[in-house]
């Protein structure tokens, strides 16, 4: 018995846990409905970066099906597939946001609950650097997951693609809180990169604890790795206009060595945060004013300005 005893706690080591949010239907799913009314908004613009469709065997080419198109405006089914390691860039019309809850879905086109492709994620506030959520990965690491095979959305948190068809995978701004070079409130690009799921230190992608993120591989068709469907934006944030759509209001120069002339013909109320989201000044002004950042570092600071109508943001450039 004692000897049964022991090879049962050893066993009981290869048995992967199940932590995170069930399918959608299922009671503690975090799953969003294409047509949910919390979605104010659809991603606008995307860029693509095709990966191989066998990362074992680059010269077979690169993933082709669908087209940087099918990958924006509101989830339909039609999708751009990356193949193994590629990646996307999606655009918004107006930024991002931090509010309660999720901010921001991501869409997947998977045909069944159980058969998951997946993808990190990540955010930037300027579109240079990105910053990324804590992907967790409980799947086993053997056996190797294969086209024919299925999973389980519970063994994964903060991948893109771990629901079906229809249902977005939500992600909240306010994991990333007080990351520095990042803010929250004005999310202006997301990045989405595929998973290669080969259990295997040569090929494989590793989660943010090292362990090796078991997902179908190979997938060597035109199809192949994660299928973006589309990202809907459930917080939306400030929109970053530009200089010239407002022609009462002008920042100059940008970028400079922090001296920033702001001419208005109009009184309001203007702030000034580090794209971590601290405030360094907030003020009432009239008409012209200067902003004098000399003191604080190279970089890029939001300037929020206030008329009692609308509110408009910049990015002030320090050099």
């Amino acid at each position: 018995m004692k000897i049964i005893f022991i090879l049962l706690l050893l066993l009981s080591g290869f048995v992967s846990a199940q932590s995170f949010a069930p399918l959608p239907g299922e009671a503690g799913s975090t799953a969003i409905y294409k047509d949910s009314s919390i979605i104010a908004a659809w991603a606008t613009g995307v860029s693509v970066q095709r990966g191989p469709l066998d990362i074992a065997q680059p010269g077979n080419g690169d993933a082709t099906f669908g087209t940087e198109a099918d990958g924006i405006g509101a989830a339909d089914g039609n999708v751009v597939s990356f193949g193994d390691g590629g990646s996307a860039i999606v655009t918004f019309d107006t930024p991002i946001a931090n509010g309660p809850g999720p901010d921001f879905a991501v869409f997947e086109n998977g045909f069944a609950d159980n058969y998951i492709e997946l993808a990190f994620v990540e955010v930037s506030s300027d579109g240079v650097n990105f910053f990324r959520f804590e992907a967790l990965s409980e799947a086993p690491e053997s056996p190797q997951y294969w086209n024919g095979s299925f999973s389980d959305c519970r063994y994964f948190n903060n991948l893109a693609g771990k629901y079906r068809a229809n249902y977005g995978t939500p992600f909240d701004l306010q994991e990333l809180s007080g990351e520095f070079g990042l803010n929250i409130n004005s999310i202006t690009h997301v990045k989405l990169i595929d998973v290669v799921g080969f259990v295997d230190p040569t090929y494989g992608t590793q989660d943010s604890q090292g362990n090796y993120i078991n997902d179908p591989y190979p997938t060597a068709f035109p199809s192949g790795g994660f299928d973006l469907d589309a990202v809907a934006v459930i917080h939306q944030g400030v929109q970053d206009i530009a200089e010239n759509t407002i022609p009462k209001l002008f920042v100059y120069p940008n970028p400079s060595n922090g001296n920033f002339t702001i001419k208005s013909s109009e009184n309001g109320i203007y702030t000034i945060t580090s794209t971590a989201g601290q405030v360094i000044v907030s003020a009432a002004f009239s008409t012209d004013f200067n902003v004098d950042l000399s003191n604080y570092p190279k970089g890029i600071y939001i300037l929020q300005v206030n008329n009692g109508i609308q509110i408009v943001t910049y990015r002030l450039i320090k050099i």
